[in-house]
C-alpha cells in the first residue's frame, strides 16, 4: 500500500491500520515526519512524492493507494498508474480516476458518523495498537490562529483545542 499524505492526522491512522491489518505499507510525507511513521511500523518512508517519475520510482504499482494530499486533478490523474491492476486508490483530496481497462477502481473518501466504527477504533488507541500524534495543544481563543497554521501546513498532527 502507498499512503501519500502518510504524515498527517488521517494518513497516520490509515498507516497503522494497515499495519496492524498485516498490510506492507510505502508512507510517503515531508521528512519531519520520517521518523514517526516508521515508528508506526511504515515498510519504506519516502520524501514528497515525484507524480512524474513513476511508480516504480517508490517500489510500485500497488495494489492499494490511499491520498490525502490536494494536487490538481492532473495529478490526481497520474496516482492512477500508481495502482497495480486490480488495485484500488482512495483519496480525501479528490478522486483519483479509475481505469477500468487495468480493473483499477477508485474511491473519494468523506467523513462519516459510525459509532461501530469508532468503538473499534478507539478499541485500538486503549490497546497501543494506533496512537494519535498531537501537535500542539491551544486554548480556544486561538483558533483562527490553529485554522491559519493548519491551512498553511504547520501542524504535522492533531491539536487539541482547550476550553477556557
Amino acid at each position: 500500500m502507498l499512503v501519500n499524505g502518510a504524515g498527517g492526522g488521517v494518513g497516520s491512522l490509515v498507516v497503522q491500520l494497515a499495519v496492524d491489518a498485516g498490510v506492507e505499507v510505502t508512507a510517503v510525507d515531508s521528512p519531519q515526519h520520517a521518523e514517526r511513521l516508521r515508528g508506526y511500523g511504515a515498510h519504506r518512508v519516502l520524501g514528497p512524492l515525484d507524480l512524474a517519475a513513476g511508480p516504480v520510482a517508490v517500489g510500485g504499482p500497488f495494489q492499494v493507494v490511499v491520498n490525502h494530499v490536494r494536487v490538481s486533478p492532473d495529478e490526481l490523474a497520474q496516482l492512477t498508474s500508481y495502482v497495480a491492476d486490480g488495485g484500488v486508490a482512495a483519496s480525501t483530496a479528490g478522486p483519483i480516476p479509475e481505469d477500468s481497462a487495468r480493473g483499477v477502481r477508485s474511491a473519494n473518501l468523506f467523513v462519516r458518523s459510525d459509532g461501530a466504527q469508532l468503538a473499534e477504533l478507539v478499541g485500538k488507541v486503549d490497546a497501543g495498537k494506533v496512537r494519535t500524534h498531537v501537535a500542539a495543544r491551544r486554548s480556544v481563543t486561538e483558533l483562527a490562529a490553529v485554522h491559519a497554521d493548519a491551512g498553511a501546513g504547520r501542524l504535522p498532527g492533531k491539536t487539541v483545542v482547550l476550553a477556557p
